[in-house]
């Protein structure tokens, strides 16, 4: 079998592959605060678990943290804000799921 090949000359420059935004954002993440993380870890963890007065609990420490804390921008608040409907979300369906009644937070 014959190898195949192509002369380029030394002197050629190509450009740089361009790396689309999804992909980028994948190399690059956002800065996620590890406090925030471990915490809705905690509460992932205390859903599964089936202990929803702990996860209640996490969730009220969370949106005091989220309301006390300084972003860096706007969407670093909208993204926190966003983490904080998702909790209280999967909170209420934890409920719905074990047929209690929640208490308002």
């Amino acid at each position: 079998m014959r190898m195949f090949g192509s002369l380029v000359e030394k002197g050629a420059k190509f450009r740089e592959p361009t790396i689309p935004g999804q992909r980028l954002e994948r190399v690059n993440p956002p800065v996620v605060n590890h406090l925030d993380e471990g915490i809705r870890e905690l509460f992932n963890y205390a859903c599964v678990a089936n202990e929803l007065d702990d996860a209640a609990d996490l969730l009220a420490l969370a949106r005091t943290w989220h309301a006390r804390r300084t972003y860096g921008d706007e969407l670093q608040t909208r993204t926190g804000a966003i983490f904080l409907e998702r909790m209280e979300g999967e909170l209420k369906r934890r409920h719905i799921m074990r047929g209690s009644v929640r208490q308002p937070a």
